[in-house]
């Protein structure tokens, strides 16, 4: 083989050999490529997690701060229970004053010190829960309004020590709260003691052994505060005087709670002979009064109601049907167009009472339940709804003995009631059809004149059937306006109608919070968190899936 051939060969075997080794090259090549190609897709993805693990912990860090300044919670509870009202919301929204609201215990401690003071004092073994939710719920208060402070004060501090002197007569201790006000140059406050804040039911079976027990119920927390705010920033308080001389029961508990809890002033007078109404108070109230009324006292409460020709003076007067016939009481309220009348009321309708045919549903005399010829100014009765009462007496509208006094109905049955004899049982059935007619169970009665500066000026008397409305477990029941319809007509006999804002006491029971929770709220909860959030989760890997594998 000449030279020539070996060249040939050669460059044939060189070209076989560089076929065989660009393959390699090539593969390489594109494994370098594909590698590249993973590492800039697969850094894309690490971003992308990492963007969205950083939303999340942002996101979780932003409703976390927002949870503390703003309520991004969701009641389920069918009435609301666990909600402020929002009438109390908007009032404490509009608060221009600078409002200080002291709590006398530290904040980490002070659900453990109140349950050794709940068991020393009332043999309550745990109310932690109620505990809690009074520290939760306070703490709230200052994302409504940024006038209002909230400070939790240690009492082995030198600052309890301070707040001690500023407040000598306030007898203060730990876990009650001070709130404050000052307003030209003057400070108004009020404490709230643990009987103000928290629900307590006694049970005195061993009392004459010198032991009781007491169960915590509920957290009224929500009323005593927002009505002590409603008190340090008033510029008026109206004072009433509760008599109970004349009343062998004393009904007046849970209208002064009423009271107290809506910025009222409220004094308990036990005189037996009424000889004079002092001018401080704006209103007087006599509770299922039991023994009748001498002449001098009457013209006492007419002196009250006359001011010296001022008016602006109101009386409340709640009657019962177990109480004896008051011939002297009757007569002077006659004067006023109220008729008392013998009996009790008496539902013949089975859908119009509750349970027994004594207790009955009263409507607001307003809208298509308003009476004809009724003059009532009935912008109080806009948002109240029906009242359940017991054992009502019989009561109508009369002639008065001024033409500046006017009577009209505030509350009524249906045309479906009738009057029983007192005494008589559940299954009376001693009346005729006819007999049937609607019957007043409040009823307002307005003395209206002027002033010598023109500006119109007014007394009022209220009478109410039945002492349920502000003494039964129906006035403490949620669905019911009676304690609403009580407070309302009480400020406006005090002439305080006007302020926009009214406190009714409603408990916050953790115990029934269970039975609050509807079926269609747990479905909500249970379609979201099983069934929503997870199909979107899927939905969304499926999605990246295939992106990715298309890509």
């Amino acid at each position: 083989m000449d030279n020539k051939d070996r060249k040939i060969n050669g460059e044939v075997a060189t070209d076989l050999a560089e076929e065989k080794i660009r393959p390699e090259k090539k593969k390489r090549k594109a494994k370098v490529i594909r590698n590249q190609f993973l590492f800039k897709k697969g850094g894309y993805s690490v971003a992308v997690i990492a963007l969205v693990v950083a939303a999340l912990i942002l996101l979780n860090w932003l409703v976390s701060t927002l949870g503390e300044r703003f309520h991004l919670e969701i009641d389920m509870s069918p009435d609301k229970v666990s909600t402020m009202d929002s009438g109390n919301i908007e009032f404490l929204e509009g608060i221009k004053d600078k409002v200080t609201v002291t709590v006398c215990g530290a904040e980490d401690t002070y659900t453990s010190y109140m349950n050794s003071y709940a068991y020393n004092n009332y043999s309550i073994s745990d109310g932690s829960d109620y505990f809690d939710q009074t520290i939760t719920l306070i703490k709230k208060y200052n994302s409504y309004n940024k006038n209002i402070t909230v400070e939790f004060i240690d009492p082995q501090t030198s600052e309890f020590s301070k707040i001690s002197q500023k407040y000598p007569n306030a007898d203060i201790s730990y876990g009650e709260i001070i709130v404050s006000c000052e307003k030209g140059g003057n400070e108004r406050y009020k404490k709230l003691g643990f009987s103000d804040i928290y629900e307590l039911q006694t049970d005195d079976t061993y009392a004459a052994y010198g032991y009781s027990t007491s169960t915590l119920e509920g957290n009224k927390i929500e009323t005593a505060l927002t009505g002590a705010i409603a008190y340090c920033v008033s510029s008026k308080t109206a004072k009433v005087a509760v008599y109970t001389g004349h009343s062998a029961t004393d009904y007046s508990e849970k209208y002064v709670e009423l009271l107290k809890a809506n910025n009222f002033e409220v004094d308990i007078l036990t005189d037996k002979i009424i000889s004079k109404i002092p001018a401080e108070y704006d209103v007087i109230a006599i509770l299922a009064p039991t023994g009748d009324f001498i002449d001098s006292e009457l013209t006492a409460i007419s002196t009250f109601l006359e001011n010296g020709g001022k008016l602006s003076k109101g009386l409340m007067y709640f009657a019962d049907s177990a109480c004896p016939s008051l011939p002297n009481l009757e007569s002077f309220l006659k004067q006023w167009g109220i008729v008392i009348e013998n009996g009790v009321l008496f539902e013949t309708l089975e859908n119009y009472r509750v349970g027994d045919p004594y207790t009955l549903y009263s409507f607001p005399e307003v809208g298509e339940y308003k009476s004809e010829g009724n003059e009532l100014d009935d912008s109080m009765l806009s948002q109240m709804g029906i009242c359940v009462t017991g054992y009502n007496v019989p009561m109508s509208i009369g002639k008065t003995s001024e033409a500046i006094i006017k009577a009209n109905a505030v509350m009524s049955t249906l045309p479906s009631t009738v009057v029983a004899p007192v005494g008589a049982d559940e299954n009376w059935s001693d009346y005729k059809d006819d007999d049937a007619k609607q019957h007043q169970t409040v009823i307002e009665a307005k003395k209206a004149d002027y002033d010598s500066e023109n500006n119109a000026i007014s007394s009022y008397v209220y009478a109410f059937s039945s002492i349920e409305y502000i003494q039964s477990e129906w006035a403490e029941n949620e669905r019911t306006s009676n304690k609403n319809l009580v407070l309302a007509c009480s400020e406006r006999a005090a002439g305080t109608d006007n302020t926009g804002v009214s406190f009714v006491t409603k408990t916050i029971s953790n115990e029934t919070f269970s039975e609050s929770v509807t079926e269609g709220s747990v479905r909500i909860v249970r379609i979201v968190f099983i069934a929503l959030i997870p199909l979107i989760m899927v939905a969304l890997g499926v999605f990246v899936y295939i992106k990715r594998r298309n890509a």
